[in-house]
């Protein structure tokens, strides 16, 4: 059964909640079998009016009428919401836990079983659809589950498979990748005062830019290296803003803070 016919449950039903809703529906999924609790009455009915979907403020609801389980909680949240999962556990349900930091071991520590478990990372441009999501398996978890996972996800953007040691270098890459360009674009800002037209339109403008670029990087084949090449002439502009970056070594700088990052991320999993 294609995971479109199952019913999917959420437990959260905030803003990731939210834009995977969203998608699914967009997608075709039919708001009937789509259930999502939390204890907050005003992300229910926002739920309920915008989509159609069943809400409810009973976690165990929807632990019995799920297929799919989707943990779309907080990482602080999550091992309470487990331990009440516990109870009523089926090997029947996919779970999937989009929690950031929290290892499939702690999960299954937790529901010590033989329960099947997907870990997954989208991005914030997931609310726009337009997000990637990093998948791992445990090991319980079969080639029709990954499928599901990945249709699931599709509905907001991209989907990739990597094994889940590898995911506090996707953390610090892509998951927080997106606060790196909106780093980028504030500092054009900055770059930019002498510009005298407003800063609405100044922000448009480089945000556009930055958009068409990531276009054409991704519909080219040559690399992005050779694409910079392109675009720089021997003695021109862009060539003197390339050698002050190399100067003040740009490249190595964004290396190290992904490093950084990513050892955090570790960090902050193994506590």
């Amino acid at each position: 059964m294609k995971v479109m016919d199952k019913r999917v449950g959420f437990i959260g039903a905030g803003n990731m909640a939210s834009a995977l809703i969203s998608g699914m529906i967009s997608a075709g999924f039919k708001p009937e079998n789509i259930i999502a609790s939390s204890p907050g009455k005003n992300h229910l009915d926002f739920l309920s009016d915008n989509f159609g979907v069943k809400t409810s403020n009973n976690n165990e609801l929807v632990f019995k009428e799920s297929e799919v389980l989707i943990f779309a909680v907080k990482p602080n949240i999550l091992k309470t919401v487990l331990e009440e999962y516990k109870n009523i556990s089926s090997e029947e349900v996919l779970l999937i836990s989009v929690a950031s930091g929290f290892k499939i071991a702690d999960i299954e520590t937790i529901l010590s079983s033989e329960q099947r478990i997907i870990r997954a990372m989208p991005n914030t441009p997931a609310s726009i659809g337009s997000g990637v999501t990093a998948i791992s398996l445990n090991k319980n978890a079969t080639g029709d589950d990954q499928q599901n996972a990945e249709d699931l996800f599709s509905c907001v953007g991209e989907v990739v498979y990597i094994q889940e040691r590898e995911m506090d270098l996707y953390t610090a890459l892509i998951g927080s990748g997106p606060a790196y360009v909106f780093y980028l674009i504030e500092s054009l800002l900055d770059s930019s005062s002498e510009m005298e037209m407003d800063e609405e339109t100044k922000k448009n403008m480089i945000a556009s830019m930055i958009a068409g670029s990531a276009k054409l990087a991704l519909m080219n084949e040559n690399s992005p290296e050779k694409l910079r090449e392109n675009v720089t002439s021997p003695g021109g502009v862009t060539q003197r803003a390339i050698e002050e970056f190399e100067k003040n070594g740009m490249k190595k700088t964004i290396i190290e803070a992904i490093e950084a990052a990513a050892n955090k991320s570790k960090e902050l999993g193994d506590n």
